[in-house]
Parts: C-alpha cells; sequence; structure tokens
C-alpha cells in the first residue's frame, strides 16, 4: 500500500475528516488532500505530527508491516 492510501485507511480508522486531521496535527486541511491524492509528499515534521494524531509509529504511517525490518 502506498502512502496515500494508508493515510486514507489511518485517518479512516481513527474515524477523523480531512479537516479533523489537518486541524489536529496544525496543518492546512488543503495539504492533507494533496497527501491523500498523492499529489505532494509530507515533511518530516508533517509526517511526525500526523503519526501522533494518528497514535501510529513513523514506520507505521511510511511502510506497509512487510516493508518494514525485524524487530529487535
Amino acid at each position: 500500500m502506498n502512502f496515500p492510501a494508508r493515510l486514507i485507511q489511518l485517518r479512516k480508522a481513527a474515524d477523523l475528516t480531512q479537516q479533523a486531521l489537518a486541524d489536529s496535527a496544525s496543518i492546512h486541511v488543503n495539504q492533507i488532500r494533496r497527501y491523500e491524492a498523492g499529489a505532494a509528499q509530507p515533511t518530516l515534521d508533517a509526517l511526525i505530527r500526523l503519526a501522533k494524531v494518528l497514535h501510529v509509529s513513523l514506520d507505521g504511517l511510511v511502510f506497509d508491516e512487510h516493508e518494514r525490518g525485524p524487530s529487535d
């Protein structure tokens, strides 16, 4: 699964609208729309804020489970 699809899936699983996610992460809603459409890539700062709001690790936000390395 690519990043836009993962972001949509995580946002919906958290029962958040694009606007609610944007407000919680202090990111403009149009930027959230661009991330979900695959038209823009978030900065590291934006990824950190999105991961916190969605209660996932950065790895969980950026990579599929099978793309992550083995747990230590």
